[in-house]
């Protein structure tokens, strides 16, 4: 068979199946064909539920002939409502987190201008001799009154420029309670034990103001400026009631409060044994003719602290120079062996 044969025969078949289409599409038998070769796939898909994804790219695959779906044919959950719950960001997006206002500054977290709590703290350490370390931190109360109180003895100091105050009190009671008040009226107090007070004899003198007072303590018959003359300027040390060679005198400077305190171990007294007491005070120009107000505060062996309040007057300005002796005022404070 020829080329020309072939294409020939070709081109009747061609010619044969283009006349059939147009037959068929003139009398209607091309739609009613296509209607129902749509309904019988309509149909197939309704009964597998099954849609196959449109994605693919074009020359893939076959194109599927577009699908109606009826009402009880149920979507993939992609294509269905999200519960209003679902409805809510993820953590982790900034745009999620709540719009909360910062929270306003109160004392505890306010700072100082070196960075450190405005918080008061007080702490209280047992010292030997019955002696407390008392330490005041107030970092945002710089050069600050402050108002120290223990067992009738009272104490007006101040901070330092850090707000840092710190005294070495002798104790007159055990557990030893002490209460620290700012002018602002916020108090702190502070509480710590004392064992080694039973052992101890405690003589006190406070008062306020220039006052210049001297607490004198003659030991075991020494006359004054012997070994066994305690006051200011010979005050011995714990170290010497820690031996048991004799007592010492505790000075107190704070601000405008002074105090002296003397201590005596009781086991250095023996029968016969007394320490003679004495308040004297030098008339100088700054205390002549004035009225002096003090306190005197008595404690034996971690016994009830007994304070008795001391007022007298400064002899007139032409005294100045003489010494007062209240050796008399003393006379119930006097100490001796049991």
């Amino acid at each position: 068979m020829t080329l020309n044969s072939i294409v020939i025969k070709i081109s009747a078949g061609m010619i044969l199946v283009t006349g059939l289409v147009l037959f068929a599409a003139q009398s209607g038998a091309l739609d009613r064909f296509r209607d129902a070769q749509a309904a019988h796939a309509g149909t197939e898909i309704a009964e597998e539920r099954t849609l196959v994804s449109s994605s693919r790219p074009e020359g893939a695959g076959p194109i599927l002939p577009q699908i109606v779906v009826s009402s009880d044919v149920r979507l993939p959950m992609a294509a269905e409502p999200i519960a209003p719950e679902a409805l809510t960001a993820p953590t982790g997006f900034p745009d999620a987190a709540p719009d909360v206002p910062n929270a306003p500054l109160t004392e505890a977290t306010e700072l100082s201008p070196l960075g450190l709590p405005c918080d008061v703290t007080v702490s209280a350490s047992p010292m030997p001799a019955a002696m407390v370390a008392l330490d005041v931190m107030a970092p945002c109360r710089a050069e600050a009154a402050v108002e120290i109180a223990h067992a009738g003895l009272l104490l007006t100091a101040r901070t330092d420029a850090l707000g840092l105050l710190t005294l070495d009190i002798p104790a007159f009671e055990t557990p030893a309670f002490f209460s620290v008040t700012f002018g602002d009226g916020t108090e702190e107090t502070v509480l710590v034990g004392l064992p080694d007070l039973r052992d101890y004899d405690r003589i006190g003198l406070g008062w306020q103001g220039n006052m210049g007072l001297e607490l004198h303590a003659m030991e075991f018959g020494a006359a004054f400026g012997d070994d066994g003359h305690v006051w200011q300027e010979s005050p011995a040390s714990p170290d010497a009631a820690m031996d048991g060679s004799g007592g010492f005198l505790s000075v107190i400077e704070a601000g405008e409060s002074f105090a002296q305190i003397y201590t005596l171990p009781r086991a250095t007294l023996r029968e016969g044994d007394s320490v003679r007491l004495s308040i004297d005070a030098p008339v100088t120009e700054a205390n002549c003719t004035r009225d002096v107000v003090a306190r005197t505060l008595r404690a034996e062996g971690g016994g009830p602290v007994d304070v008795r309040e001391l007022t007298f007057t400064v002899p007139s300005c032409d005294a100045v120079g003489d010494v007062l002796v209240l050796q008399n005022l003393l006379d119930d404070l006097r100490l001796a062996s049991n």
